[in-house]
């Protein structure tokens, strides 16, 4: 584990030529606290934008100071109506370019579409067209966390910097959690192993798998590239070529994989500050948040005055 902030970056930041504005894109309440922590951590006031939706629902934008020569912060996190959260930042990202910003970073701490990222069957791979929108937009760098694939920063012929929020898990988990050293990180899918067992390893504690629930949505069953051909008749198959069809899978009843006897599970801890969830806290009152807006302001700042961004992934692994 390792700490995320310098103390430089509780100091208020030194604003070099040209200047910084940070916008916040749209109304949502959460979107909205988010960026006033970051201003805060950064000593700047928010950028002065409108951004309202018409009565026939098209998204419009006004920003209402000048962004000519400097470098604009976009802040975006994704709420329900996912859609139009994504035209709000184009249309953001757009009317800046037009008005002369010297660059225009978006800060998208959950990239939204990034599930859809791989070819499926008569399917698209959504996150690359959405990756090439935001471009074409004008969008010259983007911070974000924690990508469903790393592989998706492939997708920006922009600088793409996928920042972590494991330090600020894990230092809730150490924190707040009595006796942890005698929990266990349990992934409530093979297909979570590996993230649990890098959780486990900084811990030092043991880890559990939660085997049997329904296939996950990366299952290369959906994946268009493992479709079988089409086949008009039987008299199209050379009769000496007989494929072995792929036997289906089962789910097995769930069981759990590791000994979590008399320890504390730990299955899904807290919920970062970086998308809207006000309406599962007040029907689960265990989730708990956690601010990550020190580490974005951070990565702000960095990019803003040029520094170097390896400090904030340090430690971070190619598995992480």
């Amino acid at each position: 584990m390792f700490c995320v902030a310098p103390p430089e970056s509780e100091a208020k930041m030194n604003i070099t030529k040209g200047g910084l504005v940070l916008f916040s894109a749209n109304s949502n309440s959460s979107c909205m606290e988010l960026s006033k922590k970051i201003a805060e951590r950064l000593g700047v006031e928010m950028g002065k934008v409108q951004v309202y939706q018409e009565p026939d629902r098209e998204t419009r934008v006004q920003i209402q100071e000048s962004v000519r020569g400097k470098d604009v912060f976009i802040i975006q996190t994704v709420s329900k109506d996912v859609n139009t959260t994504i035209m709000e930042l184009l249309i953001m990202v757009y009317a800046c370019k037009t008005s002369c910003a010297k660059s225009i970073i978006g800060v998208i701490p959950y990239f939204p579409y990034s599930k859809q990222c791989k070819m499926r069957k008569r399917g698209s791979i959504v996150s690359k067209l959405l990756a090439s929108m935001m471009c074409k937009a004008g969008l010259t760098h983007l911070i974000t966390m924690d990508l469903h694939q790393k592989e998706i920063q492939g997708f920006f012929n922009i600088p793409v910097d996928n920042l972590r929020a494991s330090p600020f898990l894990l230092q809730y988990i150490q924190e707040e959690i009595p006796d942890y050293r005698n929990a266990v990180i349990v992934a409530k899918s093979p297909a979570s192993a590996k993230r649990a067992q890098s959780f486990a390893e900084r811990l030092r504690l043991g880890i559990a798998v939660i085997h049997g629930e329904a296939q996950d949505a990366e299952s290369d069953l959906v994946d268009g590239r493992h479709s079988p051909p089409m086949v008009r008749s039987a008299a199209a198959i050379h009769p000496s070529l007989e494929i072995p069809m792929l036997i289906p899978k089962e789910k097995p009843p769930i069981t759990v994989v590791g000994d979590v006897g008399g320890r504390t599970a730990v299955i899904v801890v807290v919920v970062t500050n970086t998308i809207p969830h006000e309406i599962q806290k007040l029907q689960c009152p265990k989730i708990k948040t956690v601010d990550i807006s020190m580490i974005l302001s951070e990565a702000i700042r960095r990019i803003h005055n040029g520094e170097s961004m390896s400090y904030l992934f340090r430690n971070i692994g190619l598995d992480d």
